[in-house]
């Protein structure tokens, strides 16, 4: 099955775009047998076998929600939200790294890199400490000799278990650290983690106006263009543009066409 990364979300009609030059494989770091939604079709989804997406349809007339993992009345389902003419992005389910950016009606799907994952209180790819998102981690069958612990990568005190796909939160006691060698609660002296996550102030894109790009943009298609400032970038669609900042501590790196580590980036400026 060929996957085309970007799709547009309005309720009418579905226009496929092609994007930049980085499809993304939306089943890249996600566990196999887990389900992920399809953008412009509630009653689709697509299984990850193998890190391929394959593509699959709900019973009757049901719609898939992906919190579930499952197929369910359509009153019922949570289903991917809808593109306005908004900037704005949303998180693309089970995957912490991809999300969907939206500008002008149209949905894109974009790929955080370098184990950065998408954060969607700012809008944009984040360092994991302020995130700390597993939901790609965990495969909907359960092995009950073979249980799945995951390190919290926001405190060294907590951890998630994963039950029927879901990555449940929990915390050791108090003076204790988790310890992923042994997948237990256990002296700090035994752990050596080291997790400060410092408080920042970053506006989401649906709290600011957009900054108007000031080049003349390609006419058509999706475009992502290197900014003179390194810590910024162009998206421009079909001839309108805006300007999108990164992280503080990434910058944009137009071969990738994403905000990055500076140790990761591929084109010094």
């Amino acid at each position: 099955m060929k996957y085309v990364p970007c799709i547009l979300v309005a309720c009418a009609i579905f226009d496929l775009l092609s994007a930049a030059s980085n499809p993304v494989n939306i089943c890249s770091g996600v566990s196999d047998n887990a389900f992920l939604p399809y953008l412009g079709d509630c009653s689709k989804y697509y299984v990850c076998i193998g890190g391929a997406p394959i593509e699959r349809k709900c019973d009757y007339d049901f719609y898939f929600d992906a919190k579930e993992q499952s197929c369910t009345y359509q009153n019922v389902a949570k289903c991917l939200p809808t593109c306005t003419n908004a900037l704005s992005s949303f998180c693309y389910d089970r995957t912490c790294t991809k999300y969907v950016l939206c500008y002008a009606g149209t949905a894109i799907i974009r790929e955080c890199r370098d184990g950065l994952q998408y954060n969607a209180e700012t809008d944009r790819c984040d360092f994991p400490q302020y995130v700390d998102c597993v939901d790609n981690m965990c495969t909907l069958f359960n092995d009950p000799k073979n249980i799945t612990f995951i390190n919290s990568q926001a405190s060294c005190e907590k951890y998630y278990i994963c039950m029927d796909g879901t990555a449940y939160p929990l915390t050791c006691s108090n003076g204790l650290q988790f310890n992923k060698d042994c997948d237990c609660c256990d002296f700090v002296e035994n752990v050596h983690c080291s997790i400060t996550p410092s408080t920042r102030n970053i506006l989401s894109y649906s709290k600011v106006p957009p900054r108007r790009a000031d080049i003349d943009c390609p006419v058509v298609g999706a475009n992502f263009i290197a900014h003179p400032d390194p810590a910024k970038y162009y998206y421009c669609l079909n001839g309108m543009g805006v300007v999108l900042e990164c992280t503080p501590g990434l910058l944009y790196d137009a071969e990738f066409e994403e905000c990055r580590a500076p140790e990761y980036i591929s084109r010094k400026f």
